[in-house]
């Protein structure tokens, strides 16, 4: 039993280890293989008491496969070890055991098929022909020297001897390929398992974002049904709120999509800036207020006074992971339960801080078992929590990521029926007052005098370039507009002295974004070099940001865009 429980574990840790390459997976395979079946045939020589040279060779065979098993796995060089095992087995041990087993008439034949079967599976498809090469040619020059002096450079074996050494040398030779088929047939049905659970994973995230995405667009385009068919102003009023509401549910399935794939491409990454703590307790406890109180739910906090009044780290980012916990604390909690943020200083040091945030609540609890599966994308406690309460099963998984990038941890406390508290803990650094007003950027019922510039809005969608223009209205600002790349190049170089700013989409017919900023930037004149283009795109990913940088632009904005942001870019540039 033990056994058997060792076995699995030794599959899992070195053959089934998606954190190892395939080809490092398949030299362990072979290593251990390998150790079985040549342990196996010093068994059987001591049994048949064999010449001592005889398995003091294999042994040695053995101890080599051994110690290439530890040394590839403890400092990772997958492809010298496979060097080690294709030059070291096959062209310096082979002709050894060659002399010493008695040569053409041993058993060593059917290593020979052993050494080829490793060398066709370890052997690079550049390389393969020449190692296949270089070990027929030793092989070869085996059996030449055997014949023409074999009376002095083999040991010279009893009729027993070399009829032992046959069989064990096929069984061994059997043994070896059974047990190398064996694996890789176990490998095969491992990876063809986790496909099948990977597409159904898919499937139901698919069906889950489907829903999730189909649910704020029918509220989106019921209610703009509605309104066109009523002139009240309460009812535009309360379903223009809806709208919003149902507008951003959207956006925020979109966003935890799009952090989980650059979660998968190793892509996300931080951007730390100095920023006020009790700025940012004071927004998380205004985002999160209607939410509860709309379940007559009791929220409390309790902030350590000695946290540092400016820290630096991804202000955004962190606010992301406690907003998630704290929304997660509201939608399973029931109405009239308590909600209660904690944040702590556990350590501190010179220039930074190790800060716990507890989020408790008294909702439905989470079991072991659901805990285990928590944390994992896609997922949430089971099924039925998807049904009752809604979500992607991305937050939580993202949340831990950013967590675990600001070297820190995300863990979970639970009883089932009584309630959770999600433990998240963060090395801070200490920050300074930032330069600029965190909340620049944001939505601004004052609008700035803009009637003496010109813009130019280059976009193929006339939606989003109507939307803009009458965002920008109360500014006064005067507007021309391209509907595509092309068409702004020439606008611009046409009259260089006539805009102020370009706000530039990326993807248009004709020229993209990139390439009419290049292609303005190369005009070479003074007008072309000074104006700021500002790139508007959904492309928002870090790569899209430095193309766009790269092209000569001077900034990027995301869409949708906010409103705050447009006219921050605005006071910035004019």
């Amino acid at each position: 039993m033990r056994i058997g429980k060792y076995f699995h574990r030794l599959m899992d840790k070195y053959i089934h280890n998606h954190d190892l390459t395939f080809e490092a997976r398949l030299l362990n395979l072979l290593c251990l293989v390998g150790i079985v079946a040549l342990g196996s045939s010093v068994l059987g020589h001591i049994l048949e008491r064999s010449e001592p040279l005889m398995w003091l060779v294999k042994i040695t065979m053995v101890a080599g496969a051994v110690g290439l098993f530890f040394f590839i796995n403890k400092t990772k060089k997958f492809r010298a070890g496979n060097f080690v095992a294709m030059v070291g087995f096959s062209d310096i041990l082979f002709p050894l055991m060659f002399f010493v087993n008695g040569g053409l008439r041993s058993g060593v034949s059917a290593y020979f098929v052993l050494t080829t079967i490793i060398i066709v599976l370890l052997a690079r498809r550049t390389t393969l022909f020449v190692s296949l090469l270089i070990h027929l040619v030793v092989v070869v020059g085996c059996y030449v020297l055997d014949f023409l002096y074999g009376d002095t450079l083999v040991v010279q074996l009893t009729n027993r001897q070399i009829y032992m050494d046959n069989v064990i040398s096929i069984f061994n030779a059997a043994l070896f390929i059974g047990l190398v088929i064996k694996g890789l047939s176990a490998m095969y049905l491992r990876e063809q398992e986790i496909a099948l659970s990977a597409s159904r994973a898919k499937g139901d995230f698919l069906a889950q974002m489907s829903h999730e995405m189909r649910t704020p667009m029918n509220a989106i385009i019921g209610m703009t049904t509605l309104l066109a068919r009523t002139d009240d102003k309460t009812q535009h009023e309360e379903g223009l709120a809806k709208i919003t509401d149902a507008s951003n549910h959207l956006l925020g399935v979109i966003n935890d999509i799009l952090d989980m794939s650059k979660i998968e491409a190793n892509k996300l990454e931080l951007s730390p800036v100095n920023f006020a703590w009790q700025s940012l307790v004071s927004d998380l406890q205004s985002v999160v207020t209607f939410n509860a109180e709309a379940k007559h739910q009791h929220l409390t906090h309790e902030i350590d006074e000695r946290i540092p009044p400016y820290l630096f780290a991804d202000r955004q980012r962190i606010s992301q992971v406690i907003t998630n916990l704290y929304s997660n604390a509201i939608k399973f909690t029931p109405e009239g339960g308590t909600i209660s943020l904690k944040a702590q200083i556990i350590e501190r040091n010179f220039d930074n801080v190790r800060i716990r945030v507890t989020v408790t609540d008294t909702g439905i609890g989470i079991t072991e078992e659901q805990i285990s599966r928590l944390f994992t994308a896609f997922e949430q406690a089971d099924n039925s929590t998807t049904r009752r309460f809604g979500g992607t099963g991305l937050g939580l998984a993202i949340s831990k990521k950013i967590v675990e990038m600001m070297g820190g941890e995300i863990r979970v406390e639970s009883t089932p029926g009584v309630g959770s508290s999600f433990i998240l803990e963060a090395t801070i650094k200490i920050g300074e007052a930032p330069e600029v007003d965190e909340t620049a950027g944001t939505e601004t019922d004052e609008f700035p005098d803009f009637s003496a510039r010109r813009i130019l809005i280059a976009d193929d969608v006339d939606i989003n370039r109507e939307i803009l223009a009458a965002l920008l209205e109360p500014t006064g600002i005067q507007i021309d507009e391209a509907e595509n790349g092309q068409e702004a190049f020439e606008m611009f170089r046409d009259a260089p002295d006539r805009y102020d700013l370009i706000f530039m989409d990326i993807q248009m017919p004709e020229l993209d974004g990139y390439e009419a900023a290049q292609r303005i930037r190369a005009l070479g004149t003074p007008e072309s070099a000074a104006i700021p283009i500002i790139a508007m795109t959904a492309n928002v990913f870090r790569e899209d940001i430095e193309r766009a940088l790269a092209a000569g632009m001077n900034d990027h904005l995301g869409k949708p865009v906010a409103l705050g942001e447009v006219i921050a870019q605005l006071k910035k540039r004019l």
